[in-house]
């Protein structure tokens, strides 16, 4: 892992130790530099917190079991159906991801699957149709002696560890998040890979100790 790490850094240019220290600290709250492929496999309370509010997991009031109220006084359900319908998702995320994930990143509606099929995978968690596309070409522009079609086989990002710590790179870079770590701006870093501020706190945390390791 150490070699492929060091190779990706090298060509994403993730060559100073403020920028590596935000790198590794984000791809440490994604994936613990362990979980290579998204899990999926939630209670019903879970799934709802994670994916059912409009808004985000903030939104979600575990007492009630339900989203926070809207300006009309209703629950704010962004999915509905993980409420009307729990018993076909919890447990199976097979369906869960095809339903969450459906009509967005490039993924087809719940029926075609697209949703588990471009399920999260990597170190940075790679997600939805679009965004394996665009990682095959990047790869291959990258990489003449060694063409992928991360979109016909997205479990490479699995299966092999080289394109698990590749993709992680190529997001990075795609959403140019270098610049964003030279300022140490630790929100901006984490919505540029996030979409919002989910986990900041874990992602801080984190941050605090590699920095610490390193000398910064």
């Amino acid at each position: 892992m150490v070699d492929a790490l060091n190779d990706g850094a090298r060509r994403y240019e993730v060559n100073t130790a403020l920028r590596l220290a935000h790198f590794l600290a984000q791809i440490g709250h994604e994936s613990s530099f362990r979980a290579l492929e998204e899990n999926g496999r939630y209670s019903a309370p879970r799934m709802r917190e994670i994916f059912g509010c409009r808004g985000g997991p903030s939104r979600y009031d575990r007492t009630l079991d339900d989203c926070r109220l809207d300006a009309g006084g209703r629950p704010d359900r962004l999915r509905p159906k993980l409420w009307l319908e729990a018993d076909s998702y919890a447990g199976n995320p097979e369906r869960l991801l095809s339903y969450v994930y459906a009509n967005r990143l490039g993924n087809g509606d719940e029926a075609s699957g697209d949703g588990f099929r471009y399920r999260g995978r990597g170190l940075i968690q790679l997600t939805g149709k679009d965004n394996y596309a665009a990682f095959t070409a990047a790869h291959n522009a990258r990489n003449s002696l060694d063409p992928r079609d991360f979109v016909a086989d997205p479990d490479l990002l699995m299966s092999e560890l080289k394109y698990a710590i590749e993709s992680a790179f190529y997001y990075w870079d795609a959403r140019t998040v270098n610049p964003l770590a030279d300022q140490d701006d630790l929100e901006q870093v984490t919505r540029a890979i996030n979409g919002g501020l989910n986990g900041l706190d874990d992602r801080g945390a984190r941050l605090a100790s590699i920095k610490k390791a390193l000398g910064i």
